[in-house]
């Protein structure tokens, strides 16, 4: 057995096709979970490539891989032991960037790509399977060949999450680069920038097992469920032990001092949570929270019993016993509760906006707020000021990766500034940011993104979901509506529908209908033309014309979003229409999330 870390490049530069034996599932990664993280760390290794020439590897996690006897003239082949849902992920990623690149041009990067995902005919054998470098399980090969070939039509398989992912991974590309400019060949450094992220700043540890080893037995081996010590079982443990009390199952005080000193019993501290291979009981990720708020520094996962080592150490030499610290930890984890149960009726909307947003790293900053003297006042203008700041950046395609950096530094103002200020404090702060990184997206800005940006390709259901409730929210709070709440079931709509050709011609007359409908195919997917409905209406609506989904909607909608739709609507809903209404939408959102000047 021989353990090496491997880049794509080093992984897929020969010709060796990797194969993913019958015992193994079927490919399960998902968008939310596993596709746009990873894209999100690719975009950020790129960018960094741009500004500064190079950038740190990302880990990936680890495959395990064993040689399979080939005869001669054949194509050497691996089986994936382990590791199979990432290197086909990786696969559909690379010929995604590839054939994007291929077609807008970049030709270079496009060949080094293309030589990572096929293997070129004069070393393949017969077989036309031959050519790919990762051969899924029996379940996946007719949607990975699908999506692999660019010549073939994927409109078969469109529920298999093979061709999911590579459409994924190709529109994020093509909305990539075309944020640079054709000019001073930006968009050509763009390409060799992504090029180079993911065929070489990409790392997985790579365990080549010896033919002797049984993969059947070392796959049950790595999948099967241990019980390791967590970290949360190791401070529980040291706070007892600190607190004059071993932990020994015999003693018969244990419970009842446990009890007082550790109130994290019940099951739903134990549940796991998070995306793919982060989920980790939430004792854990509340204690990670926790430890970096009070030493106000990133904490390391898996590296929380140190820190809190140090700071127990530090905190007892201070005159601060452990009991203290115990109920510290406690008291929190009540707010910590509150939060992650939305049940903060005040702030309810905010809670539930960020958890959409899975953006878990904000958590510190709300204990501190929640747990210090905060003016009512203050209090509002920071959670004004937070909501607005990550649902602008999140709708203008802007990177989480450095939010953890961004937070543990406005933690440290507000620890300067203290309470009676945290509003002024959080807004000024955000508002100084103005690296791409860091940077609070001005109204300019979010109005660009919602007259152009396909935002129903480049955001989830949820997060998308979240942006028309709320302004669905702002609508009706400016009227004489008889309730205020906004439903969070509705399903979203196109008004003209993705498939219009039928009954939505385009103008007589025009002259280049294939750049015309590409234009039309983009501009549908942007906010101005998106609306929401329940599951029946939605179902009702489909792809009717645009006079029938007029009188459908005028006869069953109650949101208000559809209300003024209907009130501002022309005879023809062309793109026009669109681009008008993407203008009323972002009058809206900028009530509900204003910047900085704007907020009161």
């Amino acid at each position: 057995m021989q353990t090496n870390i491997r880049t794509p490049q080093a992984i897929f530069v020969d010709n060796v096709q990797y194969e993913v034996p019958a015992f193994q599932r079927r490919y399960i990664w998902s968008q939310e979970q596993q596709w746009e993280p990873l894209w999100e760390d690719v975009s950020d290794l790129a960018e960094n490539i741009i500004e500064t020439g190079d950038s740190k590897p990302h880990f990936m996690g680890a495959v395990v891989l064993q040689q399979l006897p080939t005869p001669t003239g054949e194509v050497g082949k691996r089986i994936v032991v382990d590791g199979q849902q990432r290197l086909t992920t990786l696969q559909l990623m690379l010929d995604a960037v590839q054939e994007v690149c291929q077609q807008r041009g970049h030709r270079r990067a496009a060949a080094r790509l293309k030589s990572l995902v096929e293997i070129p005919e004069e070393h393949r054998g017969n077989n036309p399977d031959d050519a790919f470098k990762v051969w899924p399980t029996i379940a996946d090969r007719r949607a990975f060949r699908q999506a692999m070939r660019d010549d073939l039509s994927s409109d078969e398989f469109k529920n298999s999450r093979i061709v999911a992912a590579h459409n994924y991974f190709k529109n994020q590309t093509e909305l990539w680069l075309q944020g640079f400019s054709e000019e001073d060949d930006k968009v050509y450094e763009a390409a060799e920038a992504l090029d180079s992220a993911v065929r070489n700043r990409l790392e997985l540890v790579v365990i080549d097992l010896g033919q002797s080893d049984d993969p059947h037995i070392i796959f049950e081996t790595l999948n099967a469920r241990g019980t390791p010590l967590l970290p949360s079982d190791m401070i529980k443990n040291q706070i007892l032990y600190k607190a004059g009390f071993e932990a020994d199952e015999d003693d018969e005080q244990l419970p009842e001092i446990a009890a007082q000193l550790w109130g994290f019993s019940d099951d739903w501290w134990g549940q796991e949570i998070g995306r793919g291979y982060q989920r980790r009981p939430r004792i854990d990720i509340y204690l990670n929270n926790w430890l970096t708020l009070r030493n106000q520094s990133e904490t390391k996962v898996d590296n929380e019993f140190a820190v809190f080592n140090i700071i127990a150490e530090h905190r007892e030499k201070a005159g601060v016993s452990i009991h203290s610290i115990a109920g510290d930890i406690g008291r929190l984890g009540n707010i910590y509760r509150d939060i992650d149960q939305l049940k903060l009726p005040d702030i309810e909307p905010f809670l539930y906006r960020r958890q959409v947003m899975g953006i878990g790293v904000i958590t510190p900053v709300l204990l501190w707020l929640l747990s210090s003297d905060v003016p009512s006042s203050q209090f509002s203008r920071s959670i004004t000021a937070l909501e607005s700041y990550l649902v602008r950046r999140m709708t203008c395609g802007m990177s989480a990766r450095t939010y953890g950096q961004i937070f543990v530094r406005l933690l440290e103002e507000l620890e300067r500034s203290g309470p009676e200020t945290a509003g002024d404090t959080v807004v000024r702060y955000l508002a100084q940011q103005t690296v791409t990184s860091s940077f609070w997206p001005n109204d300019q800005l979010l109005l660009e993104t919602f007259a152009n940006s396909p935002l129903y390709w480049s955001l989830t259901r949820g997060r998308l979901n979240l942006i028309l409730q709320g302004i669905e929210g702002e609508l009706r709070a400016r009227s004489m509506a008889e309730t205020q709440d906004v439903p969070r079931n509705l399903h979203i709509e196109h008004i003209m529908p993705q498939t219009w050709h039928r009954h939505w011609p385009l103008p007589g007359g025009t002259a280049d209908e294939e750049r015309a409908s590409a234009s039309r195919n983009r501009m549908i997917q942007s906010i101005g033309n998106l609306t929401l409905v329940t599951q029946r209406l939605n179902s009702a609506l489909s792809n009717a014309p645009w006079e029938q989904k007029r009188e459908t909607l005028a006869q069953h909608s109650t949101l208000f979003l559809n209300k003024i739709l209907l009130d501002n609507a022309p005879a023809v809903w062309d793109e026009a229409a669109i681009a008008g209404r993407a203008e009323r939408l972002h009058q809206a959102a900028v009530r509900v999330w204003p910047h900085a000047n704007a907020i009161p």
